[in-house]
């Protein structure tokens, strides 16, 4: 039992928690946004962009859904904001520099540009995989036709296309894309600045490309990050609510198994006593109802988290129920030996082995061996079927064989000394 807060026996309380609180989580994530596929392909799909049922549709159909999506509507406001540079920068200058009816020409034309960029992301999330550089292509492509009015200008556009490329893309790709837009724009500025002479640095407006774009690939690879964390915080969720499941169908079975064994011996020699001693048999229906109240407590401490089961209290209930059954205990005398990490999983072993005997084996004699790492117990019933070497067949011996391998330890079974079964539980 050496770790017995990791399967939440130890620590009653811990697991039920983590069930819900990991339930809660992935129930709040859910209303967030849709549950993100968490395959390599999906990781590529883009960071922030929630666009449920992409996998069933095609065509315009497909590009809807991406361009109306719950993250593209969190991009577009944050791509509005960014187009003032294209006011400052670029229209700005135009209307400035060339005669009126061109220059709101040029003006239209870069505004008609800017939504291109806006809806060139959401865009890519449509297209399959290989065409997710399509959108910054057609962005720069559309850049050369301000050539004739920006001359080596249109590099300031090209800080979108930079954008648009870390953004479409991912990782090393997002990367190469940024750094060859840089670079392209410090031969276009340096064969420029030749043919268009300008006092503006050569290397200025390549820096600032490569600053941005490296800026958004690394804020894009964050947002993928999380998309995996949200992923894994989901999966997290539905383990912990299986794992807890299991748990209090274990605990039902092990609890009710046992309870109800022992209800059932105690009502029929009620019933033998009935006639010839009445007041033996007062006695006994008194201990039914004692069982039948300590089984419903049980079941709603299963529930609840805070069932424990313990050696000693186990021992100290056999010495009374197998005697009732006509069986003969040979039991220990003291549990002083076992240490405290083991005490519940022998509580458990001890159990489920004498709820066996019990309903089972029909044995006369029941002896049980207790050591700091080792419980046995055995009878001189009919003994093991031949399949039982295989390993647990039955519903209980496998959920203690659960519990064993959980604590570090195992199960084992045969037959014993005496000819019946034989359940050894190690740790």
């Amino acid at each position: 039992m050496a770790d017995r807060a990791r399967d939440g026996r130890g620590a009653p309380e811990g697991r039920p928690a983590l069930a819900r609180a990991a339930a809660a989580a992935a129930e709040a994530d859910t209303e967030i946004g849709t549950p993100y596929r968490t395959d390599r392909r999906a990781r590529m799909a883009g960071a922030f962009i929630d666009a449920p049922g992409l996998d069933g549709a095609s065509g315009w159909a497909r590009l809807r859904l991406a361009i109306a999506s719950p993250g593209a509507k969190r991009w577009y406001p944050g791509a509005g904001i960014s187009l003032l540079f294209a006011v400052g920068f670029v229209i700005v200058p135009i209307l400035v520099q060339v005669p009126s009816p061109e220059s709101i020409l040029w003006s239209i034309a870069i505004l008609i540009y800017s939504t291109m960029f806006i809806f060139a992301f959401p865009v890519s999330i449509a297209l399959p995989r290989r065409w997710r550089l399509a959108p910054p292509v057609v962005l720069l492509l559309s850049s050369l036709a301000f050539l004739p009015a920006l001359h080596s200008d249109i590099t300031g556009l090209w800080v979108y296309v930079a954008v648009s490329a870390a953004l479409c893309l991912s990782g090393g790709r997002a990367m190469i894309a940024v750094l060859a837009i840089a670079v392209l724009a410090a031969l276009l500025n340096w064969f420029g600045g030749i043919l268009w002479p300008t006092t503006t640095p050569v290397w200025a407006m390549p820096l600032v490309i490569g600053s941005v774009g490296t800026l958004m690939a690394a804020f894009s690879r964050n947002l993928q990050t999380m998309q995996q964390l949200r992923a894994t915080q989901r999966e997290l969720a539905t383990v912990a609510v299986e794992e807890e499941r299991g748990r209090v169908a274990r605990d039902m079975h092990d609890i009710l198994g046992h309870s109800l064994s022992a209800i059932a011996l105690k009502a029929d020699l009620a019933a033998k006593l009935a006639d010839r001693d009445p007041a033996a048999a007062a006695h006994e229906i008194r201990e039914v109802q004692t069982l039948a109240r300590a089984t419903l407590g049980d079941m709603r401490a299963v529930v609840s988290g805070y069932r424990q089961v313990r050696i000693a209290s186990e021992l100290a209930s056999l010495r009374t129920l197998l005697p009732a059954a006509g069986i003969t205990a040979h039991l220990p005398t003291t549990t002083d030996d076992v240490p405290e990490r083991n005490r519940e999983l022998f509580g458990w072993a001890l159990r489920e082995a004498v709820t066996n005997v019990i309903r089972h084996a029909g044995a006369t004699n029941c002896w049980v061996t207790l050591g700091p790492n080792r419980i046995a117990v055995e009878d001189d019933g009919v003994g093991p079927a031949p399949q039982s070497s295989a390993g647990p067949a039955g519903t209980g011996l496998h959920g203690l064989a659960e519990r064993a391998a959980d604590a570090g330890g195992a199960l084992a079974i045969g037959r014993s000394r005496h000819g019946g079964f034989l359940v050894e539980v190690t740790a």
